[in-house]
């Protein structure tokens, strides 16, 4: 980070985490459900260790019913907008494992959203829960009307994660007409929807949010 804003980042597997190019001295801010062998590895390597949780000082007002089960990028994507726009209405649909939908309000606050199935789960399922259908990766090039089983599946995985993300979108946007949308996610790489001028990508949404969290609870640890 440097002057406030994120300016380096790197990804890595854990069985590659680069300790010996760490400075233990840096405060660590987890945004993650991790083993307690990997906590325990790391709050011994660095000397603060920061878990984000939904009762930290938040930018927005959390409504959410049961904040103990929020997941914790729902909460970081949300700090993350509010920071961006805080008076504008906003949706953020983080594609990954689930497509996560969550609506920010123009008045800062945070109700809720809604999960389902992402594309790989789709793909996964059509193989796991039948007696013959393939697992196949993700065809973005998938043919609407498919002439054999495996274009069919192509077809069904892709072109159902598209309407039902077009659709979603759509029905917010008949709520809130001025809704401000970000695309953020593994997957959202596959987000190729022809864009228009109100919807975003943004692949470090969620990093974005770690740090503004971190920022606004900082002096209490």
């Amino acid at each position: 980070v440097q002057q406030n804003a994120l300016s380096n980042i790197k990804r890595f597997e854990l069985k590659d985490f680069p300790w010996n190019e760490l400075n233990g001295n840096i405060p660590l801010v987890v945004s993650s459900v991790i083993s307690e062998e990997w906590k325990k590895s790391l709050e011994d390597f660095f000397q603060t260790t920061i878990y984000i949780h939904a009762h930290m000082k938040l930018p927005f007002q959390l409504r959410y019913l049961s904040p103990e089960t929020l997941g914790i990028d729902r909460l970081c994507n949300m700090a993350a907008i509010f920071h961006r726009m805080p008076s504008k209405n906003q949706l953020v649909i983080d594609l990954g494992t689930c497509i996560k939908c969550d609506l920010l309000t123009s008045e800062g606050i945070y109700f809720g959203g809604s999960i389902s199935p992402g594309i790989q789960m789709r793909a996964k399922a059509l193989h796991q829960f039948t007696a013959k259908l393939p697992l196949l990766p993700i065809n973005v090039h998938a043919n609407l009307i498919g002439r054999n089983t495996q274009e069919s599946i192509e077809s069904g995985v892709f072109f159902g994660w598209k309407a039902e993300i077009t659709d979603m979108i759509q029905s917010y946007l008949d709520i809130y007409p001025d809704l401000i949308v970000y695309i953020t996610g593994g997957d959202a790489r596959y987000f190729d929807f022809g864009q228009k001028s109100n919807i975003f990508v943004h692949e470090h949404l969620t990093l974005e949010g770690i740090l503004e969290i971190y920022r606004l609870n900082e002096h209490s640890f």
